[in-house]
């Protein structure tokens, strides 16, 4: 069934404009039910990063009454579709007071990190390893062989699992009365130090918000091994590494995806 014929079966839906055809999900503008929602449609049959729809249908059920995701309004495994609310807000490049936009990331998190995760199975080591058949060349072999020895060696020093975004970047980050987080086709169970220290990475913190991020985070600072931190976000720098490799097989990367790609093998020496 192609994608107008499952619309076609969708009660209550109206006024589809496309957003963004992405490298596996094409994203649409839509009215459902008389709400303004997003429709994400998810190309299965290319499904090189191990996603899954009704996964992600499930954690957004989870964590509704944490507002601080999308709500999940409708779902069709078959064809692969689901629903959310239109989450409207602005992003951390059109803010100002970055230190009070740091603290709220912080607090959203913990707030996440916080929620039962009872009915989750999904871990990110298992993600990661599902990437692994699509590095076939020696040296994508060897920095895979790399990642997943850090994550394992990581995952023995603080040994507790939680349910984590695993891809917040300033882009899936809105700011209105709330923080929201959007795009949460990568979450699952994962170690809370890969969440901070993806954060860290991609909102480019300098040494002092990160230690104050961290404090927002923690009820004290000692709490937080700040040495582990920066070894998970060598972590968060394979990840992405591997991301944009598997990117660059299928689809065709932007000129700054490929700066990107090129930055993290000169840093990880790979």
């Amino acid at each position: 069934m192609n994608l107008n014929e499952s619309i076609l079966k969708i009660d209550g839906l109206d006024s589809l404009s496309l957003i963004k055809s992405g490298a596996y999900k094409d994203t649409y503008h839509c009215m459902y039910k008389g709400k303004n929602t997003i429709l994400g449609h998810y190309r299965i049959q290319q499904n090189y990063f191990n996603l899954n729809p009704q996964r992600e249908a499930n954690i957004l059920s989870k964590i509704n009454d944490l507002k601080l995701a999308p709500e999940a309004l409708f779902f069709d495994e078959k064809a692969s579709i689901i629903i959310t609310s239109k989450i409207e807000g602005e992003h951390f490049s059109q803010l100002n007071e970055r230190k009070r936009l740091i603290s709220r990331i912080a607090k959203g998190l913990l707030s996440l990190h916080s929620n039962d995760f009872i009915g989750v199975t999904h871990t990110f080591r298992d993600s990661l390893i599902a990437y692994r058949e699509n590095l076939t060349s020696k040296q994508e072999e060897n920095i895979f062989i790399q990642t997943i020895e850090l994550y394992d060696s990581l995952r023995n020093i603080y040994d507790g699992y939680c349910l984590c975004h695993n891809d917040l970047h300033p882009e899936n980050v809105l700011f209105n009365d709330r923080i929201q987080f959007i795009d949460w086709e990568y979450a699952s169970l994962n170690l809370p130090y890969f969440d901070l220290a993806y954060a860290i990475e991609h909102f480019q913190m300098n040494k002092s918000e990160i230690v104050y991020f961290i404090s927002e985070y923690s009820e004290s600072i000692q709490d937080i091994d700040l040495d582990t931190i920066n070894k998970y976000r060598k972590l968060s720098k394979y990840v992405t590494l591997i991301w944009l490799l598997i990117l660059d097989k299928y689809y065709t990367m932007s000129s700054s995806e490929t700066e990107l790609m090129a930055s993290l093998k000169m840093k990880l020496n790979v």
